[in-house]
């Protein structure tokens, strides 16, 4: 579920020196995704309470992957909150295609439409030898079991025209790059499916 908020530019975030150095040399910050991924959402009993690292580095994901379509001249602080209200797969990337809808809808003129996918890999080996696989498959929108029991979760992000984000958790110990950049031209695909779907609504 995501919601946009807007507000005038002196909401802004100010930013330091050293917060230039590492998001880029921006002065201010006028665009947040806040990322929430509450207990319920995988049908577990919790604590709802202060923001944890793998809802930082969700939302900073997500927020990578839209800000490169939000123009940079638009005259208002836009905050979009991302409530996962069940998760089976990367809500992450999830978050990129419904904040790329509500922020629409809200009338921000975005460059192009984003959304997101979740690649996974299987592979199997030459008997115990790690290094050298034998065989593989590329799985597209990995459900959360493939996610665990698989050997790659490579998220991607990006609009029709590129990819605007990357994140890569490999298990094994080496990948060829051959299979990478397979897992790349399959992501983009499907990535231009879900764009196409979501144009029609």
């Amino acid at each position: 579920l995501c919601t946009v908020s807007l507000d005038s530019l002196s909401s802004s975030l100010q930013m330091d020196p050293v917060k230039m150095l590492t998001t880029g040399f921006e002065k201010r910050k006028t665009f947040f995704v806040h990322y929430e991924f509450p207990p319920y959402a995988v049908k577990e009993i919790g604590r709802v309470g202060p923001v944890v690292r793998r809802e930082i580095g969700h939302g900073a994901l997500a927020e990578k992957g839209i800000k490169a379509v939000v123009p940079q001249d638009f005259p208002f602080t836009i905050r979009l909150t991302s409530e996962v209200l069940q998760s089976n797969g990367s809500s992450s990337m999830a978050t990129v295609c419904a904040g790329s809808m509500a922020l629409m809808d809200a009338g921000v003129p975005l460059s192009s439409p984003v959304a997101g996918v979740a690649m996974g890999l299987v592979t199997k080996y030459q008997g115990t030898d790690t290094k050298h696989i034998e065989n593989y498959k590329l799985l597209t929108d990995i459900l959360g079991i493939e996610d665990y029991m698989g050997d790659m979760d490579f998220k991607i992000a990006g609009s029709r025209r590129g990819i605007t984000a990357l994140q890569a958790d490999i298990k094994v110990p080496g990948l060829p790059l051959k299979i990478i950049m397979e897992a790349v031209q399959a992501g983009c695909d499907a990535k231009s499916q879900i764009i196409e779907i979501m144009s029609k609504t």
